[in-house]
């Protein structure tokens, strides 16, 4: 996502997911600013830090602390120039990073013409409240969620999108386990906690099999956050659309007999063919055996008397 974002106004941008790919990336040619997440995933960001500057002295570096924390005191004991912190809030971000190059670039919002009226409102003020104070009751009923959001996921092209409510999983639809929509909650529980603005936008790796997918959430009504999930490539103003194409569709909740349309129907066949009117053993079933139908039991022999 930074990447795109930076590239977009004119830098030449690399992007390396290890700390070793970096190095050899940074050794190849001249580099002025680096961006060092410290969660790296083959060795202290430390070392790579170090190693960066004896490549290139005069080398600018931005690091995304350990604990997001902006005033981490690794960040000036390695001589970095600042620290930024997750989520990106990109339309502050770019022209920062601008400042610390000495760089004239254009603004997000020149770059991206097709969407003025976001990324003009984003430049110019504050991230909005991250709660929504819309009120959505159908929500409260997760079968019902869960049904729109099969039908949305299908409609804008998500590997997966879930519904927190409480910092719980509250509903999920498409391609991803049920385990794995319930452990991107819990993550998305914890930003939420520690973001101000209107939306989060991530890159996340999912176990076991570790594959980085991009994650956009935002607050979608009171108590109630939608977190989609893409493909690694997906842009952010991609992502951006689809959340907005899921906002206005809460206007269009499923019918209520949706959920119970094939219960539904399997009931209206029972007691169409009588199993909903007969008791739990068969017709012609009695407590000693079974008989065919047709075969009634054999009569009680009486006596002259009739008794």
């Amino acid at each position: 996502m930074l990447q795109q974002a930076l590239s977009s106004v004119g830098f030449q941008c690399l992007l390396a997911h290890t700390g070793r790919e970096a190095f050899q990336l940074a050794s190849g040619g001249p580099i002025d600013l680096a961006i060092v997440d410290f969660h790296l995933p083959d060795g202290p960001a430390e070392e790579l830090v170090r190693a960066l500057q004896g490549v290139h002295p005069g080398i600018l570096l931005l690091g995304i602390p350990p604990d997001n924390d902006p005033d981490n005191p690794v960040i000036p004991t390695l001589g970095m120039q600042g620290a930024i912190t997750k989520p990106f809030y990109l339309p502050d971000l770019v022209p920062y990073i601008a400042a610390l190059l000495g760089a004239d670039v254009p603004s997000l919002a020149e770059v991206f013409p097709e969407e003025p009226e976001t990324l003009e409102e984003a430049a110019i003020k504050p991230p909005p409240p991250r709660k929504s104070t819309r009120s959505v009751p159908w929500l409260e009923n997760a079968g019902r969620a869960g049904v729109w959001l099969e039908k949305l996921s299908a409609e804008n092209s998500t590997l997966a999108c879930l519904i927190t409510h409480g910092g719980e999983l509250h509903a999920g639809a498409g391609s991803l386990s049920r385990e794995k929509l319930s452990l991107v909650a819990r993550r998305v529980s914890q930003m939420w906690a520690e973001t101000p603005g209107g939306a989060i936008a991530q890159y996340v790796r999912l176990p076991p099999e570790n594959e980085e997918i991009f994650l956009y959430s935002i607050s979608l009504a009171m108590n109630y956050d939608l977190t989609l999930l893409f493909d690694r490539k997906t842009s952010l103003s991609v992502a951006r659309r689809r959340a907005k194409a899921f906002e206005k569709a809460l206007d269009q909740p499923p019918a209520t007999g949706t959920l119970r349309r094939i219960t539904g129907d399997l009931a209206a066949l029972r007691h169409k063919t009588g199993e909903l009117l007969s008791p739990r053993r068969k017709t012609g079933e009695l407590s000693g055996g079974k008989r065919r139908t047709g075969n009634l039991p054999p009569t009680k022999p009486t006596d002259d008397h009739g008794s």
